[in-house]
Order: structure tokens, then C-alpha cells, then sequence
């Protein structure tokens, strides 16, 4: 060949191909010439023995001129298009029923593909379990063998698994498929399903533990619908990949769709027909089963806004008044040397403490001092490192103790709120009671409405938590705790997450529950309320229940230093303005704020911002140009009942009390007890006592 290309003049390219595509590269003008012969070598001779052979070399199609063309070929080379792609469809699938092929070859394919995502998706799930388990070594036995599966290419994992592992077996090589497939498929799985569970808040967890649900119902009602929402997107994309990446079962002589194409092409040499007709097989098959998993829909994207197997038309009304809590002076927590260590710190160290039933117990102290830590232990949402609690008679982590009906009888409420997203505001309420009391749904649903009522959220039944504001859902949080008729209610910091103009709206439905004689435990920044709500006060510090006694005796008359600095501590306002373009409604909020925890009122809350507003904001920051520093320190005395407010700034001498328009020194004046204005290195102060 190559000294016939040297005499001809011709450029001699060399190309490999397989056997089945030498005559169509002929045809098609890809190639001039092909040969093929089957070569003895010296490793092929170690496995196989071979004949003496007889003649050396193979054949060859050579096609240089139309002159060598039969008239059959000429014809048909010289037919219209539509006659060639009749003869052409005649051939591959008409002639010799060939067609069955192909349909032998589909059948394959759905049968490996849907037997191999039943199977790995129940392997994907327990890998999953194992990725999550607490013990280190499963999870890290989880973890290489889903490194391992995911770095081998599927066709060797397929290879591996025909002729090495079941080599020996008379096993279907269909099955076989099924088998590497699902071990594949199930390796990437596991880690769609851990990424999808681990999306889910941390929060759904111990709001349903603490509604009393078990791991298993905390995971199938609520952690798996919400997890399927970062689930499904992702494992459609993999299973239709899975599906399309089926076309390799051929290399262990499984007749797939792929398969049954090479063999019409290597009958007829035509590899239009049975190419494309692969092509678009596997399109439609692909779209179809994305088109069957779409029917799989997520709660979000077929939430409505109603409520199934309910008479939502239904008149509802309460059954008599209004039954308040029995207030016997029974004790119903009881905690003795409570320890908590982590790694970096020890909340609590000795803690004691005993609350009585009708007790409204709030929690005070500064941050960091296990204020949280004590309610998260109270319902073993935090392990305790020593010490023991009893709640309603029974040891909370005694081995005959259900942790779970004792979490019936002790609701929580948090501050990030915890309602289920996926669910209704009242499907929020009924999912308790019917999954732990089995109320019937409508029963469930009539109490819903009423405890919606209590809280003023009847009108948004129907809606979902993304649909509220902050005040709305930690309304419907408290309801859903109560919807489990708690003998006792834990509230952590249920408002500090909050805006302040939604504070109020919570506090006052509390306040409620605590004149109904429910026990509770309150965790809480907002001095005024806990001491117009308490019947005792614990101030946390050090460790231990540093001191407790009545809202009086612990905000007014405190008996240990620590206690009376942070009471003392708590009524010092302090903000710098250091631009004229300061946000003035989040300083006159945080004003109100401080005046709430001072306990002060409405009237003296107002005096306080009406000083700012006149004195300074209207008058003395607009005299001072783009840049300054003013301070503004304010302090409360309960004992005499005074606000002392005072403002520093340097610059020229200004007295807002002289200078400042008439109006607003009209409206300053009259609230105005005493007054100071000194000024002395370029720097005013003005002291006012209100």
C-alpha cells in the first residue's frame, strides 16, 4: 500500500477502527481502502490455541472509480432521497423482523434502569443512615465506600463484577447489570440524601422532640418532606443519567438497545437507521421517565391553601369556659447539681433549683451563662453532664423513663420559632395531637382553630409559616405547644428574635397563659414584663441559680453584689451619632427597648425620646456639618424614680436649652426636673435629669 501510494502520488493515512465500521467508512468516502485479518500474537497465543494458519494477511475493499461499481450500486447511489431512506428503514428494521431487536433491546433497558433505581435507592438510603451515624468508624466506613464506588467507571465496575466476581456463577448477565448499576447509583444516592436531610434546620429536630415526637415520626413527618425539596431536583438529574449510562451493558453480552443497534449496522452496514433510531429511543425514554417523576411532587409545589379531610365550614366553639391550670404547689421540677461541660466551656456548674406547679419562673442574667442551657436540659434536648432533674415525678434520663411523654407534658417554645414550613399555620397545631394523642383529624383541626383563636391567629389557618411576620409565628408556636395541653411550657427567649413593634403582641399572649396558673419557665431580656409576670425571678451567674426570690425582692431589694450590679447594669443606655445620616428609627426603637427593660411606662419612655428628638436631633446635629461624635448616655434610678440623660460632643458652643427653636424648647421644658450645660476644651455637655 504504501509503494502503490508513492507511485499514484496519493497521501497514505493509517486509522483504526472496529470491524463493524470498516465497509460503512468505504461507503460513506471516510476510507479508500479497508483490510482486516485476525493477527496471532505471542500473548493471544497463551489463551487461545489457533489452527496452523494457511494463508497470511486478509481482505481488502479497494474503491477508486465509478467503473468498478456494480449497476446495483450505481442505482441505487443514484436514487432519490426518499427512496433511500425507504429502502433504508426496509432494510434495518422491515427485513428479517429486525425491529424485534430493538424492542428486545428497549426492554432491557427499562428493566435494568427501573429495577437498578428501586434497589439503589433503598442502598442510597441505608449508606445514608450509616454517612450520618454518630459513630465514627460506620461513618467513615460509609464514607470510603462511597468514595471508592463514585472514582470507578461504571463499565469497569460492570466488567469486574461479570468476570471476576460472578465469573464462576450461571447468573443473567441482566442481572449482574442490575447489581453494578444499583452499587452505583446507590453510591451517589446516599450522598444526594444526606445533603438533602442535612439542608433541613436544625430546629425541625428539637421542635418536634420536643412536641414528643420519637426519631423515627420526627424523621418521616417532618425532616423527609422538607428534605425532598433539595432531594428531588438533584435525583432526577442522577437517576436519568443512570438510565442513559445503561448503553454500556453490552461489553458483557447483555443484547441492550445500543447492542441491537451494532448488530442491524453490522448486517446491513448502515449506520444512519439504526443510530438514530438509538438516538431518539433513548430521548424519549429519557423525557419519559423525567416526565413520570415530575408526577412526584414535594410539599411546596403542591401546597394549597386548604386543609384536607376537614369540614372546613364547620361552626366551632368552645366547650364551656376556659379550665385554668390547677395551682397546688406540687412540685413538678426538681434539679439537683446540674453540670453541663463542653469544649470550650462550662455553663453550668451546680445548679439547683425546684419549681412548683403555677409557678411562672423567669430567667435572668448575663449572656453566657447557661440561661438556655438549663431549659435545653430541663427536656434533654441538651444531654447533662452530672446531676440529675425530675419532671412530674420521673428521672428524665432513668432507664425505664418514655422521654418522649414527658416531653408531651412539657412544651417548649424557641426564639427562632421551629414551625414546620411544608405544613399550614394549622396543620402546625394538628400534627401532634394526631400523630401522639391519635385525635381524629377533625377533632384536631376544631382545637386547632380555637387555640389559633386564643392567639388571635384564626385568620391565617390556612396560610404557611413563610407567609407571617416574626410576631404572627412565634404566636402560632405557642399555640402548637399548647395544642398538646403541656403541664408545663419552657420559653426560650421567645422574643429576641423579634422585632421590637412585634414584642408586645407575644409578651401579652404569656401573660395570659401565666393568669390562667400555667407552670413556665422564661428565659428573657425584657426586664419590665418578667417583673410584671413572675411569680419568682432565678438570676443565673457563675454557673449556678446565683439568686432568686420575687421580681421585687430581686429588682429592687437584690442581696448579692453581682446581682445588683447587673440589675444596675441593665438600666445604662449608651449610643454614639457619628453621622447626619444615622438610622434615627433603630435608635428611637432601642430607646423604647431600654426604657421596656427599665420597667419605666409609656409617658416616661416618650420624655426620654422626645429630649433626643428636640434638643439634638432637630437642632444640634444639623449644626454640625458631615462629620462629629455625639454620645448619649442615659441612666434609670429606681429608687428615686429619675432619668439621667446626657450628651457630649465637641465642636463650637452650642446650648440646645438657649439656642434651640422655641418650639422645641416649649415642648422640652415642661418634663425638663434639672438642667446643666458646661462647656470646656472645645467639648459640650449637657446633663438633663427628667
Amino acid at each position: 500500500m504504501y509503494r502503490f501510494c508513492k507511485e499514484y502520488g496519493y497521501r497514505m493515512e493509517i486509522q483504526s477502527m472496529d470491524f463493524g465500521a470498516l465497509i460503512p467508512s468505504v461507503i460513506s468516502g471516510k476510507a479508500d481502502i479497508a483490510g482486516s485479518c485476525i493477527s496471532i500474537t505471542e500473548e493471544r497465543a497463551k489463551s487461545i490455541h489457533f489452527s496452523i494458519p494457511e494463508y497470511f494477511g486478509g481482505f481488502m475493499l479497494v474503491a477508486r472509480t465509478s467503473d468498478l461499481r456494480t449497476e446495483e450500486v450505481k442505482s441505487n447511489q443514484t436514487a432519490g432521497f426518499f427512496t433511500k431512506l425507504s429502502q433504508s428503514f426496509s432494510n434495518n428494521f422491515i427485513k428479517e423482523n429486525r425491529w424485534k431487536l430493538i424492542a428486545s433491546g428497549l426492554g432491557v433497558i427499562i428493566i435494568i434502569s427501573l429495577l437498578s433505581a428501586f434497589f439503589g435507592t433503598i442502598l442510597g438510603f441505608g449508606i445514608c443512615m450509616q454517612r450520618r451515624s454518630a459513630n465514627h468508624f460506620v461513618s467513615s466506613l460509609a464514607g470510603v465506600f462511597i468514595n471508592f464506588i463514585q472514582g470507578i467507571p461504571v463499565v469497569v465496575l460492570l466488567m469486574v463484577l461479570y468476570y471476576v466476581v460472578f465469573a464462576s456463577a450461571s447468573m443473567s448477565g441482566i442481572i449482574i447489570a442490575t447489581i453494578a448499576f444499583s452499587i452505583n447509583f446507590g453510591a451517589y444516592v446516599s450522598e444526594i440524601l444526606r445533603s438533602g436531610i442535612e439542608a433541613v434546620d436544625k430546629g425541625q429536630w428539637e421542635a418536634s422532640s420536643a412536641l414528643g415526637f420519637n426519631k423515627v415520626k420526627t424523621f418521616t413527618k417532618v425532616i423527609m418532606p422538607q428534605a425532598l425539596e433539595h432531594i428531588m431536583p438533584v435525583y432526577k438529574g442522577e437517576f436519568i443519567s443512570m438510565e442513559k449510562v445503561t448503553s454500556v451493558v453490552g461489553y458483557i453480552a447483555i443484547q441492550d438497545l445500543t447492542r441491537a443497534s451494532d448488530i442491524i449496522r453490522s448486517r446491513t452496514y448502515d449506520a444512519f437507521f439504526p443510530l438514530i433510531v438509538t438516538a431518539f429511543i433513548y430521548f424519549f425514554l429519557s423525557w419519559g421517565l423525567s416526565f413520570l417523576l415530575d408526577f412526584i411532587k414535594t410539599d411546596s409545589e403542591k401546597r394549597t391553601h386548604t386543609i384536607k379531610g376537614v369540614d372546613m365550614n364547620t361552626q366551632i366553639s368552645a366547650n364551656g369556659k376556659e379550665k385554668n391550670a390547677e395551682n397546688n404547689h406540687e412540685e413538678v421540677i426538681h434539679v439537683e447539681h446540674l453540670k453541663k461541660v463542653y469544649a470550650n466551656a462550662v455553663p453550668l456548674k451546680d445548679l439547683n433549683a425546684s419549681i412548683n406547679r403555677g409557678d411562672v419562673v423567669t430567667i435572668i442574667g448575663p449572656s453566657g451563662t447557661g440561661k438556655s442551657t438549663f431549659l435545653r436540659c430541663l427536656n434533654h434536648l441538651e444531654i447533662p453532664t452530672e446531676g440529675k432533674i425530675t419532671v412530674l415525678g420521673q428521672d428524665i434520663e432513668g432507664p425505664k423513663t418514655d422521654l418522649c411523654a414527658v416531653r408531651e407534658q412539657m412544651g417548649m417554645v424557641f426564639q427562632s420559632f421551629n414551625l414546620f414550613p411544608h405544613l399550614t399555620i394549622a396543620e402546625n397545631i394538628m400534627l401532634a395531637p394526631m400523630q401522639l394523642k391519635k385525635n381524629p383529624r377533625q377533632k384536631a383541626y376544631e382545637q386547632a382553630i380555637l387555640l389559633l383563636r386564643k392567639v388571635g391567629m384564626a385568620e391565617k389557618a390556612t396560610n404557611y409559616p413563610d407567609e407571617l411576620s416574626g410576631g404572627q409565628k412565634q404566636r402560632v408556636a405557642i399555640a402548637r405547644t399548647l395544642a398538646m395541653d403541656p403541664q408545663i411550657i419552657l420559653f426560650d427567649e421567645p422574643t429576641s428574635a423579634l422585632d421590637p413593634t412585634m414584642v408586645g403582641e407575644v409578651l401579652s399572649v404569656i401573660h395570659n397563659l401565666a393568669t390562667q396558673g400555667m407552670t413556665m419557665l422564661i428565659v428573657t431580656h425584657e426586664m419590665k414584663f418578667a417583673h410584671d409576670v413572675s411569680t419568682r425571678i432565678f438570676y443565673l451567674d457563675q454557673g449556678i441559680v446565683f439568686e432568686e426570690g420575687t421580681p421585687d425582692e430581686v429588682f429592687l431589694n437584690p442581696k448579692k453584689d453581682r446581682t445588683r450590679i447587673f440589675v444596675k447594669r441593665l438600666k445604662v443606655f449608651e449610643q454614639h451619632i457619628t453621622s447626619p445620616d444615622y438610622d434615627f428609627i433603630a435608635l428611637n426603637s432601642a430607646l423604647s427597648a431600654f426604657g421596656e427593660k427599665s420597667m419605666l411606662d409609656e409617658k416616661r419612655i416618650t420624655d426620654m425620646q422626645r429630649v433626643f428628638e428636640e434638643l439634638i436631633a432637630q437642632n444640634t446635629i444639623p449644626r454640625l456639618g458631615a462629620s462629629f461624635d455625639i454620645g448619649m448616655f442615659v441612666e434609670y434610678t429606681q429608687e428615686t424614680n429619675t432619668i439621667f440623660i446626657r450628651f457630649v460632643w465637641k465642636g463650637e458652643t452650642y446650648n440646645p436649652l438657649q439656642e434651640a427653636d422655641k418650639l422645641s424648647l416649649l415642648l422640652v421644658k415642661s418634663i425638663i426636673k434639672v438642667q446643666k450645660y458646661t462647656y470646656e476644651g472645645e467639648t459640650n455637655d449637657l446633663a438633663i435629669l427628667l
